[in-house]
């Protein structure tokens, strides 16, 4: 177990087992072949195809059906991938319930696979300054907490809180800021067009970017705790 607190003192436990997978040397055991590829299964159960050749090529033994692939190897041949169509798959179910999950936000402050979810919409900067990801667990403490960048009322929308921006760091023109209103339970997305408060591309901006930043770990299978959340909303909702 990885056990961890918040910003705000939350105390979470993330079943590192389940939700995060070793970076090093990747153990493995063969469950299948065809042709010149192998089918490797490793700890977590999760499979991949390999090709023999840089088994032999790299002098790796197989004991008893099993073998061990270095760092490199099982980076490239698995790890990479697997991260990749995870975080698409992360990224099509938040934007298909984003606002469902906006609205449970205690069901996701309440579980470490929950709070540590980073869609890649959950992103604000500056321009030329890099951006800076963030969760949702974090963003919805500091929601919680009262002291999150909110307008009681703006363009006839109400009950708004930040979710991310993008603007200059120079002149403070917004290029992008999108909302979510406690009020009506939608988005409300801005664009440069759109006039903002005084001070909203400088001082709030940074602030908010200050309110999003502090390390966090990176979880592995975030598609998978992401199902999971969505289930449990749905269960609760019946």
């Amino acid at each position: 177990m990885y056990k961890f607190q918040t910003k705000y003192g939350r105390k979470l436990e993330l079943d590192l087992s389940l939700w995060k997978i070793d970076e090093g040397f990747g153990y493995c055991k063969i469950v299948d072949r065809s042709e010149d590829l192998l089918l490797l299964e490793n700890d977590y159960r999760d499979r991949f195809w390999f090709r023999e050749d840089l088994i032999h090529s790299n002098e790796i033994p197989i004991v008893n059906n099993r073998l061990v692939l270095p760092e490199t190897l099982y980076e490239y041949w698995f790890l990479k991938d697997f991260r990749r169509e995870s975080k698409e798959a992360l990224d099509q179910l938040y934007e298909q319930h984003a606002a469902l999950i906006f609205q449970n936000r205690d069901l996701v402050l309440s579980k470490a696979e929950y709070y540590l979810l980073k869609p890649s919409a959950l992103k604000s900067g500056f321009a030329y300054s890099g951006g800076r990801s963030y969760s949702l667990g974090r963003l919805f403490e500091s929601i919680e907490s009262g002291n999150h960048i909110y307008y009681p009322e703006f363009k006839g929308y109400k009950k708004l809180y930040l979710v991310s921006m993008s603007a200059s760091p120079l002149s403070g023109h917004v290029s992008k800021a999108v909302f979510w209103s406690d009020e009506t339970h939608e988005f409300v997305k801005l664009n440069s067009t759109t006039t903002l408060p005084d001070g909203f591309g400088t001082a709030q901006g940074k602030a908010f970017i200050e309110l999003m930043s502090g390390k966090e770990i990176t979880m592995d299978r975030e598609d998978k705790a992401m199902q999971n959340l969505i289930g449990e909303i749905n269960a609760e909702r019946k």
